[in-house]
């Protein structure tokens, strides 16, 4: 009987111990939650003032925002860009052998106005004009044939960059831009001490910076692709020497260049040792005291030659 009471009491201990342990387990767990919440209600109400602004925010606002422009997630690099309109910067070369370059001058000009460009650069000398025209992208091609009619034609050439990524990342990167900056003015409106104004201010300004040199680099860009640049060198008659076709240098020529060469070596030795000769007597002068100064001290360490005993004296 005794072994029995034994093992009910113990069996009663175990499952007291059990019932102490759940029980302390579930108030954990009721604790923790609450200890949770409450932590985040703690987070939520300083966040109330206003947020703190930072560059690593900015630059992920960046890369955050770009998709929400135009509601499409953002094309990857090298990735064709199918239903945009392609982008291109178009430039152009024409070289033209004119009878009169200066009346040329003024057809071209003429021509750029016609086709609703201008003129930006122009340079004329003895020989002919250079000149630099600007003129909407889809009028190049009809103002080329229209120069290289005015005369001969020596070179002609063009080139087409295809800048469609460079404007579609320019245009998300400047409305991402705008929206941060709205964002910045509103927490501005929000804030309450001067330490909040004067570092929203400041952020403020940056972003305000930073949209305004998108915004020129989105406007320079797209003039390119409006208006293509076509540089035309007018050259009159013989204004291109012909190839020298003339014999072979022989050892004449070979014995004149190298005359010349001598010379041109014996003027800048002659230079060199012009320069240094100034300098030769105090550099004399300066050797002359060191041996001197040597001489003195090599005497006063000589010892005088002591007094000896000669024959007579020895013992």
């Amino acid at each position: 009987m005794q072994v029995g009471s034994r093992r009910r009491a113990v069996l009663v201990g175990a499952g007291v111990v059990l019932a102490v342990l759940v029980a302390a387990f579930a108030v954990v767990q009721v604790g923790g939650g609450a200890g949770s919440g409450a932590g985040d209600a703690m987070s939520v109400a300083p966040a109330r003032p206003l947020p703190a602004i930072s560059r690593g925010s900015a630059a992920q606002e960046k890369g955050s925002a770009a998709p929400d422009v135009d509601g499409s997630d953002a094309q990857a690099p090298g990735v064709p860009l199918g239903g945009v309109q392609r982008e291109l910067v178009r430039t152009a070369q024409l070289t033209v052998e004119v009878g009169d370059p200066v009346a040329a001058v003024r057809q071209v000009r003429t021509a750029a106005a016609g086709a609703g460009g201008f003129v930006t650069e122009e340079q004329t000398g003895g020989t002919g004009s250079w000149m630099v025209l600007r003129v909407p992208a889809d009028a190049l091609d009809r103002l080329l044939d229209e120069v290289a009619g005015y005369g001969r034609v020596t070179t002609r050439s063009s080139q087409v960059l295809d800048a469609t990524e460079q404007v579609v990342d320019l245009d998300a990167r400047v409305a991402t831009q705008t929206a941060s900056v709205a964002r910045v003015r509103g927490l501005l409106a929000e804030a309450k001490s001067i330490g909040d104004v004067v570092a929203v201010e400041s952020e403020l300004a940056r972003r305000e910076a930073e949209l305004d040199s998108l915004t020129r680099r989105l406007a320079a860009l797209r003039d390119q692709v409006a208006l293509s640049t076509l540089t035309v060198d007018l050259r009159g008659p013989g204004a291109v020497p012909p190839p020298d076709t003339g014999p072979a240098p022989g050892f004449l020529d070979g014995l004149a260049a190298g005359w010349e060469g001598l010379r041109a070596i014996g003027s800048a030795t002659a230079a060199v040792v012009g320069f240094v000769l100034p300098f030769v007597p105090v550099l004399a002068v300066l050797v002359g005291f060191g041996l001197l100064a040597r001489r003195v001290v090599r005497a006063r360490r000589t010892p005088a030659p002591a007094g000896g005993s000669g024959p007579d004296g020895e013992s």
